[in-house]
Parts: structure tokens; sequence; C-alpha cells
């Protein structure tokens, strides 16, 4: 009986040793894994919010291409949806289960999906990507995190290891995938010389960042037509942008229309003056300005190829743009950088 006893005695304290022990291991599990790459941040969050796209880096897609998919919804939107069933047995190291996932936001820097599982065991949690970008490079950042119940808690310390090299996988082939269509699409810009001439017109100047450019672009145009239009003026030329500083997140840009004569004194922060005379280097920009910096690094190469210096701030001249053209592939810009 004293035996039995001590045996009992040592089963609950071992028991409460386990419980002890799992009660002290995390109740969440996070997975999280990051890569550069080198692309505009659209082009990236179009391979990873689009479940079409997922078949050409999916590390899952793999290990297992004869796993039937099915999708629903329409791709690339929040609501859609892709389900999967593995076409190999449970002890295949390459099984990827049967689960699904659904996409519940959507930003220009976040994609999250909610995922879920049935085999080869129960379990929910959330997925997505977060993108940062900076000189046209995007750092993409893939993760998971969950709950885990009460007796699972020791396979979250496992998760990392179990799931973080498929992650690895995943990115270096998105990388490749991305940076090798991006290399495609990159355009050949040709760079002149030319002389222009001097303009009177008006303007308007502000200090922004980066992402504050569209918005401020429209506003100080908007307000320039108006007062264009009081005074009974017509522009004489294509709207124009002049950036006098620029150090890669802020810049002072000023946005002006070309006019006859500029004699009239502006008002609430309407300026005039007068446009550039001399020499400029010169090209020109087609489509979106997405990648507005590539025309930009063009003409400095060129420069900096042919030993010639660059005077003073840049312009670009909008032939074609927003508020003419609704198709963005029909927009035409001009890009100049004045010189001795």
């Amino acid at each position: 009986m004293k035996v039995l006893k001590i045996i009992i005695g040592i089963v609950v304290l071992v028991v409460a040793l386990g419980f002890g022990y799992l009660a002290m291991l995390p109740s969440t599990y996070m997975i999280e894994r990051s890569i550069t790459i080198d692309a505009p941040q659209s082009m990236v969050m179009e391979h990873l919010s689009n479940y079409s796209k997922w078949e050409k880096w999916s590390p899952w897609k793999a290990k297992d291409p004869n796993a039937k998919y099915t999708y629903e919804g329409e791709d690339g939107a929040i609501g859609s949806k892709m389900s999967w069933v593995t076409s190999l047995p449970p002890e295949d190291k390459n099984q990827i289960g049967e689960g699904g996932m659904i996409l519940t936001e959507l930003t220009d820097s976040k994609a999250a999906f909610e995922l879920w599982f049935v085999k080869p065991w129960e379990m929910t949690s959330k997925n997505g990507f977060d993108l940062t970008s900076e000189n046209d490079q995007t750092t993409v950042r893939w993760y998971d995190t969950g709950e885990l119940s009460f007796f699972a808690r020791p396979v979250g310390k496992m998760m990392d290891d179990m799931v973080g090299p498929d992650f690895e996988s995943g990115l270096a082939k998105l990388k490749m995938q991305v940076e090798e269509e991006a290399s495609n699409m990159k355009t050949e810009y040709v760079v002149e010389r030319v002389d222009v001439e001097s303009t009177p017109y008006y303007s308007m100047i502000d200090s922004i960042t980066k992402e504050e450019i569209e918005n401020t672009t429209g506003r100080m145009m908007g307000g320039l037509m108006a007062f264009a239009a009081e005074n009974g003026m017509e522009p004489i030329g294509a709207p124009f942008t002049i950036y006098h500083t620029w150090d890669g997140k802020t810049t002072k840009m000023e946005c002006g229309i070309p006019v006859a004569d500029n004699s009239v004194a502006g008002t609430e922060g309407i300026l005039r003056a007068s446009t550039y005379a001399g020499s400029a280097l010169k090209t020109v920009m087609l489509g979106s300005y997405e990648n507005g910096e590539e025309p930009h690094n063009a003409i400095a190469d060129y420069a900096e190829e042919n030993g010639i210096e660059i005077t003073g701030a840049p312009w670009e001249v909008y032939l074609v743009g927003p508020g003419t053209e609704p198709d963005v592939a029909k927009w035409v810009t001009e890009i100049y950088y004045p010189i001795n």
C-alpha cells in the first residue's frame, strides 16, 4: 500500500510538473521572414494579393504540384478565397494537408488573410504580408500568427523550424520572379541636349513628403487654373512642376502654368516668374508616374558619363496627364535638367 501511494504521488508530481511546464509556454506563436526585392511596391503586391500569381512562387505549390486548388471570388479583391486538398498521403513529408485562406484586408502596403486547416490537424491563423519601399526597392515581411491550445503549446516552439524554411524558399522565388518581371519592363530612356526658351508663368510652392505629391499637385494646379480663369488668362502650354529640392522622401515642389503675360499680381500664395532659358538635358517618360525616378536617373547617368554639369533644379512638363486623359498608358511627360 505504501509503495502504491508513492507511485501515485510520483505520477501526480509528474502531471503537476507537466501542467506547470505547459502553463509557462506561450499561448501564441509567430513566424516571420523578410526579403528585399528590387521592384516597385505595387508590382510586388500584385504577386501577393492575387492567388493566380501564387503558383509561380508558393513553396507549397512546389512541394505538391498536383494538389487540387479551388478559387472563389474576384482575384485580388477582399473576400477572395483559395482552398486546397493535398494529393499526397499523410505520411509524405511534402503533403500540404487540406485547408483554405481568405483575403481579409488589402492596402498598398498590406495584404492580410485568414488561414485554416482541416487536415492533418484543425487549426486557424492569421497570415499576411507587410510591405515597405525605399529607392525602388520593396521589403516584404511575411508572417503567420495564431493561438495554441493548452496541450499544443509545445508545438509552438517548433513552428518556426517547421514553417520558417518554407517562408524563406517562397520569398526567394518571389524575389526572383518579380525582379525578372521588373527587369523586362524597364524602359530605355533617350536623353538629348536641347535649348529652351523662357516663358512667363504663375505658380504655387510647397514643401511636402513623397506621399503628398499627387494630392498637392492636384490642389496647386486647381488653384492656378482657377486664378487664370478669374483673370481671363489661358495657359499657353502644358502645366509643369519644378523640384527645387529632393532627398528621396521630401521635396520643395513648385507647380506652374505658362501664360503669355503674367503682369497681373498673384494672390493667396500664387507667385509669378519666368522659366529657365538655356541648355538642358531632356528625356520623355510614357505612361504612369509610378516609376518616375527612372527617367531622372537616366539623365543623371547620361550627364555623368558625358562630363556634363547639371546646374539647377529639374522640371517635368505634363503634355498628357490625368487632367485630360484617363488612360494611364497614354500619359506623356517631358523631363528637363538645366546644364551649362
